[in-house]
């Protein structure tokens, strides 16, 4: 699709500006300029430019000047004139620039940094019906939403200015209320801070908690985009290896300052963490000083079962600061994430929010706000959950028989995905890539030191159940043969 050239913008405009004591007569001098910024690509291909009438007029020329320099470049292939629509750049006429005459930028440590954190992107992605972490999108419910987004509209018609940076009130209202009851989290409105997702939510803890040098614990293997956050603020990794219990507590350093868990549903292996090695995290933070960051993810969805309490409940001490998004629950475009902050980090927590970011769309948080109010946000939980559950069984039904020789499934029982274990020397990452019609994330590709996980992490709610039927027999054929 051609892009339509804003020509008010004084970022284009200021090359075009004829130099009056030049002496060079206008035209040739427009026409020139014209012709540079198509060939530089100033002026991308399939570009509209302004009539002439409005053209001249923000350049101070004569309109005849302007049309005589469009003539000339509609005869030379520059523009093209379209009746009735304009002109426009022609498709032939942007030149490339010469390979020796490209600038080369020596790009700065931070950016070259960046570059590497890619990898860790490509990562956590995947496509196809066993793609893992994704909701079933048909399932949004949109008229309910669009409701709550009428009202909100109604109700924040008129405030287009600056909301609180931690986030709308009634949001925070809401946010708290539904883990208090859902959840059993023990929280004040005023310690949730509203961000733009989970991601936001590991920046701000990290930019509150740690300096450059820390070392963190990171469960092994991990979420790929959580190792992401933590390595841009310079932080070292301490990887500690998690069995079908959680994380291995046996094996915590007395160097860590922050710990990153997924106790309830350990990302990606699926295992949820024992009341004993709870007690022991939450111990070792007390001793080391440390500050243990709960990523309640999914937990939202189980399998006949409840899940254990979070992490939070347990707490004492005021060292867990609790993470959630609505992702996995509504929809990743949402784009809306807490935390919960300790009731001692809660004013700092709100003046590092303010100072990273001015907080979310006001009309997007009422529209949740009113969401969660109204019960739709709990309904759309039970409903999604007796889809989840089903699609569940049908993929442990599809692989489960008919595994071959050194092949498990992890636990099962929460959440939105589940661990498929290779035997070892399994060649996971080319196996992935390689099973037509799907990209299954390696669990191989999420480990930080251990060389002993080798398998595949296999969602089941992106498809219909159809659909997972058919992604897991496709799967299962491909190892088999």
């Amino acid at each position: 699709m051609p892009l339509w050239f804003n020509m008010e913008e004084p970022l284009y405009l200021e090359p075009l500006f004829p130099d009056r004591a030049d002496g060079e007569h206008l035209v040739v001098q427009l026409t020139r300029s014209l012709r540079q910024a198509i060939e530089t690509g100033m002026l991308p291909l399939g570009t509209r430019l302004l009539g002439t009438r409005q053209l001249a007029r923000r350049l101070g020329l004569g309109r005849n000047t302007v049309a005589l320099a469009f003539e000339q470049l509609v005869a030379e292939g520059y523009l093209e004139s379209r009746t009735g629509s304009g002109t426009f750049v022609a498709a032939a006429a942007q030149k490339p620039v010469e390979q020796g005459r490209m600038r080369r930028h020596a790009q700065p440590a931070r950016a070259q940094h960046a570059n590497v954190l890619r990898a860790y992107i490509e990562m956590s992605t995947g496509s196809g019906p066993l793609r893992p972490g994704m909701p079933d999108l048909a399932m949004f419910p949109k008229h309910a939403w669009a409701r709550c987004a009428r009202k909100a509209l109604s109700v924040y018609d008129g405030d287009l200015g600056y909301a609180r940076a931690a986030g709308l009130r009634s949001l925070q209202d809401a946010i708290a209320g539904h883990l208090r009851q859902f959840r059993g989290v023990s929280v004040r409105p005023e310690q949730v801070i509203v961000v733009e997702g989970a991601q936001a939510a590991l920046h701000l803890i990290a930019s509150v908690l740690a300096r450059a040098g820390d070392a963190i614990v990171l469960e092994d293997p991990c979420y790929a985009l959580a190792r992401a956050a933590f390595e841009a603020y310079d932080l070292r990794f301490r990887p500690v290896p998690v069995d079908d219990e959680g994380l291995r507590v046996d094996a915590l350093p007395s160097d860590g300052r922050l710990a990153f868990v997924t106790p309830t549903h350990q990302y990606p292996l699926g295992g949820a963490l024992t009341i004993a090695r709870r007690n022991a995290l939450l111990q070792w933070a007390v001793e080391h000083d440390a500050y243990v960051m709960e990523d309640d993810y999914d937990s939202e969805f189980t399998s006949k079962t409840r899940p254990l309490p979070p992490l939070q409940c347990l707490d004492r001490d005021e060292r867990v600061v609790y993470v959630g998004s609505f992702s996995k629950t509504l929809a990743p475009a949402v784009r809306v994430g807490y935390v919960v902050a300790p009731p001692h980090l809660s004013k700092a927590f709100t003046v590092a929010r303010a100072v990273d970011g001015l907080g979310v769309g006001i009309h997007l948080q009422a529209t949740l706000a009113e969401f969660i109010a109204r019960g739709h946000f709990a309904r759309h939980i039970r409903r999604a959950n007796v889809a989840y559950d089903r699609r569940r069984a049908i993929l442990m039904e599809a692989l489960r028989p008919a595994l071959p020789l050194g092949f498990r499934l992890g636990p099962a029982l929460t959440g939105l995905h589940v661990a498929f274990h290779a035997k070892s020397g399994f060649d996971d990452v080319g196996m992935a890539q390689a099973i037509p019609g799907q990209r299954l994330v390696a669990l191989s590709r999420l480990c930080i030191r251990r060389r002993d996980c080798h398998g595949f992490l296999l969602g089941f709610t992106y498809g219909s159940d159809d659909d997972i039927a058919a992604a897991a027999a496709t799967t299962l054929n491909a190892i088999v043969t």
